[in-house]
């Protein structure tokens, strides 16, 4: 690196990694990619980033620091009940923060898609960023009385359903097919193109009331299909607390 060159930083290795992976997908990101980026030997990332899995966590927690829940108290501790949770969440009705999580998440996923994949795993997960959003989230559970093990479970839940939809519609981006992208994540339209038997069509006579159904339905619509079994989980989640 020359003395022209920018001092080679943790943040610039991070920065050019996503980079990489919201272009080309998270098998792209090499250290000798990373390092032509940047224009320094592969061999001095090494200094600042042990491996890849560090550099994986380190990815991880700089998305979700750039999409964090409107924390009304950062670093508040951890709420002893629902009104000390109350002033964390602002005041804010649960189901309301629940509406703000699905959507902060949803856009993360769609802008990052290889994070659907990363943040499967809660080593590469659960960094300060992600914390700050499950303590957050269980300080708006707070407010249905239940546990913090039980509040802890309602976010993680809520999480996983997020998560579940949006691999479906970043599916295409991450396994880099060559299949129409108007095909992805879409039910109906694969049934549409598919060459269906008229023997298929009578051993599966449900599934055949499908085609033709066109696009404005909860099949097809992937946001409203989120957003439905978002409303759902929390009808669950309001049962389960006796509300």
């Amino acid at each position: 690196m020359t003395s022209s060159q920018p001092r080679l930083t943790r943040a610039a290795i991070v920065d050019a990694a996503i980079d990489i992976a919201d272009a080309d997908g998270f098998a792209a990101v090499t250290m000798r990619a990373i390092a032509d980026r940047l224009g320094v030997g592969a061999m001095s990332l090494y200094r600042h980033v042990a491996d890849k899995d560090a550099l994986l966590t380190a990815m991880t927690e700089a998305v979700g620091a750039r999409f964090p829940y409107p924390h009304e108290m950062p670093g508040a501790p951890v709420p002893t009940d629902h009104r000390d949770a109350a002033a964390v969440v602002g005041h804010r009705h649960w189901r309301e923060c629940v509406r703000i999580a699905t959507d902060i998440d949803w856009t993360l996923y769609q802008r990052h898609p290889w994070v659907v994949l990363a943040y499967s795993s809660p080593r590469h997960s659960m960094g300060a960023a992600s914390l700050g959003c499950l303590d957050w989230m269980m300080a708006a559970f707070a407010q249905l009385d239940v546990t913090p093990v039980r509040a802890a479970e309602m976010t993680v839940t809520l999480w996983s359903f997020v998560q579940g939809v949006a691999l479906t519609s970043v599916a295409g981006e991450l396994l880099r097919s060559t299949a129409d992208a108007a095909l992805d994540g879409d039910l109906v339209a694969v049934l549409d193109a598919r060459e269906t038997t008229a023997a298929e069509l009578a051993a599966f006579p449900r599934v055949a009331t499908l085609r033709g159904l066109g696009h404005d339905n909860g099949i097809t619509d992937l946001r409203r299909r989120l957003d439905d079994g978002v409303e759902l989980l929390c009808d669950g989640f309001e049962a389960r607390a006796g509300r």
